[in-house]
């Protein structure tokens, strides 16, 4: 079992989880990654670091959580891309994305040094696929999937088997900037 660890991410809905899966099928790559793959109850969008999960620390981050101000952001996955590392090889879905979501994570960010938290990962928009893929995949490109991230949530993972994620505290985030084009008409 791992140790139990507290952070800050958004999970995408059902009907998101099963495009990307359906994207996955498509290419014939849930079947390449067998057991391989990362379940899809756990994909997320990370937004902060990792702490241990200990009772201060819970408290600060509920604190940084209700204190997030933040705008709605969307991502549209659209490849999936391996990297290589550690003798690993980590399969992802990538997107692009609006320029909300840097946004959204300097939010995060702001908010949990207030709390005293320290900040120092970047967190790029993807969802892992498989931590520990069985080759290279390079970039493959599927069909774009929108995911509108409208809420943050405290999670804690790895306090038990299977491996998932508890949620500890959920915030809903503003309606997204409306488009200055679209308010032309």
């Amino acid at each position: 079992m791992t140790v139990p660890r507290l952070l800050m991410m958004a999970q995408p809905p059902p009907g998101v989880r099963q495009a990307l899966l359906a994207a996955l099928r498509r290419q014939g790559l849930e079947a390449r990654l067998g057991r391989r793959m990362f379940p899809a109850r756990n994909w997320h969008q990370t937004l902060s670091d990792r702490y241990v999960d200990s009772p201060g620390n819970r408290a600060g981050l509920l604190r940084a959580g209700a204190r997030l101000s933040a705008r709605a952001s969307t991502l549209i996955f659209n490849c999936i891309r391996d990297q290589a590392g550690g003798g690993l090889i980590h399969w992802a879905f990538r997107a692009k994305c609006e320029p909300g979501f840097a946004a959204l994570l300097a939010a995060v960010q702001e908010v949990l040094a207030g709390e005293g938290f320290g900040t120092g990962s970047g967190h790029a928009p993807h969802l892992t696929l498989s931590y520990d893929a069985p080759d290279r995949l390079g970039s493959m490109a599927i069909e774009p999937v929108a995911w509108r991230i409208d809420e943050l949530l405290l999670v804690v993972g790895g306090a038990s088997s299977p491996y998932h994620y508890d949620v500890l505290g959920r915030w809903p985030l503003l309606p997204p900037e409306p488009d200055p084009q679209l308010s032309q008409f």
